[in-house]
């Protein structure tokens, strides 16, 4: 369901509002010149401690799954905090931009790693934003894969399969799959694909072709998939 948090819906104005800031910097050099990027870091310095309680910097220092752990209590995670996480990263990101850094710059791909993750999160935990695939697209196509952890194509799974869109969901679970290192791993994503397939012959003819889904296809999958895995 839509968010339903006043501070959150607060945020997520005031954060679209210094994204057309960035936009209109970007139309020309004396535009870009005027941006205030102090006052834009300023700025979210704010909505991260309002929001998360805690400050930009420590943000900074956190690893990826440290800063998911900011967002979740005992292995639950809040959809709408990962929702604005996401949002206040893939900002900042822009902010970083606006500010010289380049799109290949570490920091510019670790925000945008870590916003990419609270997007699929937040989707994956059904969160009904009528712009979060929009905003997830976006970053899967400014991040390449070489620069994705594993844990991007679990989480893009998880995301695609909430979301019941099973055609994008099993492309997920092989992308998956061909990047997993060693049995464990490998192991892991196997034990997936047997409850994505079973879970979808549980499903109607309507909702699997709703997912772009046929139910002569899950056979298929199973079969390919093993042979994958064999391989």
């Amino acid at each position: 369901m839509p968010i339903r948090d006043e501070l959150i819906e607060r945020t997520m104005q005031q954060l679209a509002a210094l994204m057309a800031k960035i936009l209109q910097a970007r139309s020309s050099t004396v535009e870009m010149a005027r941006f205030d990027v102090a006052a834009a870091e300023s700025q979210l310095d704010d909505l991260y401690l309002a929001n998360l309680g805690t400050s930009r910097s420590l943000v900074r220092r956190l690893g990826l799954e440290d800063l998911i752990g900011v967002i979740g209590t005992a292995g639950h995670v809040d959809g709408e905090r990962a929702y604005v996480f996401g949002a206040l990263l893939s900002t900042e990101a822009e902010v970083a931009i606006a500010g010289g850094a380049d799109a290949e710059d570490p920091e510019v791909l670790a925000l945008r790693n870590s916003a990419l993750a609270m997007f699929l999160e937040a989707g994956a935990e059904r969160l009904g934003e009528a712009d979060l695939d929009e905003r997830v697209q976006a970053l899967l196509a400014a991040v390449h894969e070489d620069a994705w952890p594993l844990s991007t194509y679990e989480r893009r799974f998880r995301y695609e399969f909430a979301g019941r869109r099973y055609s994008r969901a099993e492309d997920a679970l092989f992308d998956w799959l061909d990047n997993s290192t060693g049995f464990e791993q490998r192991l892991e994503v196997a034990a997936t694909a047997d409850a994505f397939y079973t879970a979808l012959e549980e499903l109607k003819d309507k909702e699997l072709t709703e997912g772009g889904f046929e139910r002569d296809e899950i056979a298929e999958g199973r079969a390919d998939f093993a042979e994958r895995v064999g391989g």
